[in-house]
């Protein structure tokens, strides 16, 4: 029988869009048996800029009007990658007219706009997915596995962090990221969504937050280019002789103590100004008889601590993921293979292609997108009123 084919447009080509783009073309090579992947249409700004990015990216067409993807009848997956405060209008659209739709982290600038495309997708049925592309990964799996079945005992406190220094020259370009119009939140939003679902998935909900956020540089160069042209992390080159600055509205850093609804703490730390640091996420996880460690810069082990071990064996031990762990069997046939941030989009896209060709839901959805755009604006009441925040 003949693998179904999913037609998907793009809208957005920046560095998430390179990500998509790459991960789309992988999933067939690296599962066998998935629905095939048309490429079908890609959206940019400008006709120019569109034309380049799908000559690059490997796309059919190229356009500078989304509507032609939203209400395509040759698209079947819409695909959002878009500064945070476009994703509503075009995740409804999209919804409205038949597709199904994948929308990039965090699911909209706040909690408001993201309540509106949940309920747009539900009220049409469709499949909707967040790309939260780090829950899927192996070892973040793994270590829902041992907590699922009780490896480490009840859950006492979480601990986690994502640290980058991207910005930390004061004359890295005010992006679209720094806009608080464009994006909501800063670090807290772009890197600390990812925390947040991490938190929700391994931990439980998240039902009250205390939040301290801080701007260390208020005023930054705008950037002479549109994001993703002469990229440098997720800005834009440094300009040698800034002639024009504006306001940076957003948070730089952000410290968060929060209270899960099982009564546990944690703390979610995210600075985008963190000098040595580059793309540098982890967490700790505390439990009456373990813990469970996970740095990025080791992303293919896992460190655990069982309190069973006899002394002379206490300690973390290292567990170097393989076939036998969750999502991991694709990318190699024995332990210790590598694997990359890449494949992490390929988890996520392989995850949401899945769900479209089965008609089920998807593992990342809108609603786990919702809940976490509730954290962050309790996070951000709480940075300005000083008080504790219920979510």
């Amino acid at each position: 029988m003949a693998r179904k084919t999913i037609r998907v447009g793009l809208v957005g080509a920046g560095f998430a869009g390179r990500a998509h783009s790459l991960a789309y073309s992988n999933v067939p090579l690296m599962y066998p048996g998935t629905p095939r992947v048309e490429r079908v249409r890609i959206f940019d700004v400008t006709r120019p800029l569109a034309e380049a990015s799908a000559s690059q990216l490997g796309w059919q067409e190229a356009t500078d009007d989304w509507q032609a993807i939203t209400r395509s009848d040759d698209i079947d997956l819409v695909d959002i990658v878009t500064p945070t405060n476009a994703h509503a209008e075009i995740a409804i659209d999209a919804a409205r007219h038949g597709k199904h739709v994948y929308c990039e982290k965090p699911l909209a600038h706040d909690a408001a706009a993201a309540r509106r495309m949940l309920e747009a997708v539900q009220s049409a049925g469709c499949v909707h997915a967040t790309s939260f592309v780090y829950r899927l990964w192996p070892a973040v799996a793994f270590a829902k596995q041992l907590v699922d079945e009780g490896r480490i005992g009840g859950v006492l406190q979480f601990h986690c962090r994502f640290l980058h220094e991207f910005a930390l020259d004061p004359l890295t370009p005010l992006t679209w990221r720094m806009d608080a119009k464009q994006a909501g939140s800063g670090s807290i939003g772009d890197m600390g969504s990812h925390l947040i679902d991490w938190a929700r998935h391994l931990i439980g909900e998240i039902v009250g937050v205390s939040a301290r956020m801080r701007t260390f540089v208020d005023r930054r160069p705008v950037a002479s280019a549109p994001d993703g042209a002469g990229q440098r992390g997720f800005g834009t080159e440094v300009s040698a002789e800034p002639s024009e600055h504006g306001s940076v509205e957003v948070d730089d850093a952000a410290l968060l103590t929060v209270e899960f609804e099982n009564g546990r703490l944690g703390c979610i730390e995210t600075n985008w100004m963190a000098a040595g640091h580059n793309n540098a996420m982890s967490f700790d996880i505390s439990g009456e008889r373990g813990a469970i460690r996970f740095d990025w810069a080791h992303c293919t082990d896992l460190l655990v601590r069982l309190a069973d071990d006899p002394p002379q064996m206490a300690g973390f031990r290292t567990i170097p993921i393989g076939p036998a762990h969750p999502e991991a069997a694709p990318y190699g046939v024995i332990p210790g293979f590598g694997m990359s941030q890449r494949d992490a989009f390929c988890i996520t896209v392989h995850e949401v292609l899945d769900a479209v060709a089965n008609d089920r839901p998807a593992k990342l959805d809108f609603h786990d997108g919702l809940r976490v755009c509730e954290v962050i604006d309790a996070a951000q009441r709480s940075s300005g009123s000083g008080a504790w925040e219920k979510v």
